[in-house]
């Protein structure tokens, strides 16, 4: 969000949901999640869709549980199916 616009032009077109994709889970999706979490949007993850490397800590899969099944999951974030994403999309 920092020094893009990205939330001025959101306002300016009355969007207050994001979907986010993307790589990597741990780093640039996490701050994502968060920031737009804490800049009063709906963040949506569908499943699947993000994913990192292994780190010194955790394998890429235990990354992207930790993050999309407990981190974000409820609390930043809705971390719901893809087919549900589509839903939400086509409305």
């Amino acid at each position: 969000f920092k020094g893009t616009g990205l939330l001025d032009y959101l306002h300016e077109k009355n969007e207050d949901t994001i979907i986010i994709v993307g790589l990597q889970t741990d780093y640039c999706i996490d701050a994502t999640v968060k920031c737009g979490f804490e800049h009063g949007l709906k963040m949506i993850v569908p499943a699947n869709t993000n994913s990192t490397l292994d780190n010194a800590y955790m394998t890429a899969e235990k990354s992207y549980r930790y993050y999309n099944e407990f981190m974000w999951n409820g609390r930043y974030a809705e971390c719901i199916s893809f087919e549900k994403t589509l839903e939400l999309m086509n409305r």
